[in-house]
């Protein structure tokens, strides 16, 4: 199939769906795919308050109960073992990664994927490309995956800012946080993880090593703290594994060179940024012995 033909797939029963831990990107890209084609979704578990608020701004529950389709359509995401539903029926890709698992791409009847910092970057270009309208609820549900999948901007560059001021529309920045923060997190858990905080100090970087009970935890860390403490690594412990953050200088000269090959030397499977299983961070530690500095 050369190119997307919406007359076609309009007639048929189409079942949208994401990836597992459902993040903002997945699921503005999965209430697009509703909006423009109908149907039913599945939207899996989701990991953080930012995911759960827009989910309840767009009226979406987190699963809906999967009646017999015609296709599935899949976004924000390039791997298959990331989808929690069977590949029961023929499949449409909607993603902007990097295309790792061929195979996923290459079983799929149509596939969407340009590189990019977010899905819903792709989906506004593809809206334009075939005349599709887009309101302001679905612009603002971009705006709120685009500022989420860019690490609240760390991340972003002048063509994401460009993208977000179309996708922001007559909103306020501060509406955003009405939506992803709407979720209450737990006061007393986060104190508790900030007060047992350990400090290091080694070879010229500032580290930080703590446990957090849940993931918003991790992230409200890293927003509100991270920069305003100078630190250059924090190490934490959550359920499912170590979370590692670090300053972007230091992800090819550190993470890559000394903590990748500890990674696969323990055969540990990383997902969503988790080492999944994995606790003992004195490895990662001993392993910064051997960072010689800038």
């Amino acid at each position: 199939m050369e190119h997307l033909d919406l007359e076609k797939f309009k007639t048929k029963k189409i079942l949208h769906t994401t990836h597992k831990m459902a993040d903002c990107d997945g699921i503005a890209s999965v209430y697009w795919g509703l909006k423009v084609f109908g149907g039913e979704y599945y939207i899996p578990s989701c990991e953080l308050r930012s995911a759960h608020g827009l989910k309840n701004f767009l009226d979406l529950s987190e699963k809906t109960h999967i009646k017999e389709c015609d296709y599935i359509f899949i976004y924000d995401t390039d791997k298959s073992e990331d989808i929690e539903i069977p590949f029961s029926k023929p499949y449409v890709i909607f993603d902007h990664h990097h295309k790792r698992d061929e195979k996923f791409f290459e079983n799929a009847i149509f596939s969407y994927s340009i590189t990019s910092s977010a899905n819903v970057i792709n989906l506004y270009n593809l809206s334009q490309e075939m005349g599709i309208e887009l309101d302001e609820k679905m612009l603002f549900s971009f705006a709120i995956a685009l500022y989420t999948d860019t690490g609240m901007f760390r991340t972003a560059r002048k063509n994401e800012f460009s993208y977000f001021s179309k996708f922001l529309g007559s909103k306020k920045f501060e509406d955003i946080y009405e939506i992803i923060y709407q979720k209450k997190l737990s006061k007393n858990s986060f104190l508790n993880a900030i007060t047992n905080a350990r400090f290091i100090s080694k070879n010229s970087l500032e580290i930080c090593i703590t446990e957090f009970k849940t993931h918003d935890e991790f992230y409200a860390f890293i927003d509100g703290l991270f920069n305003v403490l100078n630190l250059d690594i924090l190490i934490a412990t959550l359920p499912e594994g170590l979370r590692i953050h670090m300053k972007k200088k230091y992800v090819q000269k550190i993470y890559h060179i000394l903590f990748v090959p500890i990674q696969r030397a323990y055969n540990i499977k990383r997902y969503q940024g988790i080492w999944l299983g994995f606790y003992n961070y004195n490895i990662l530690l001993n392993a910064l012995d051997k960072y010689k500095g800038e």
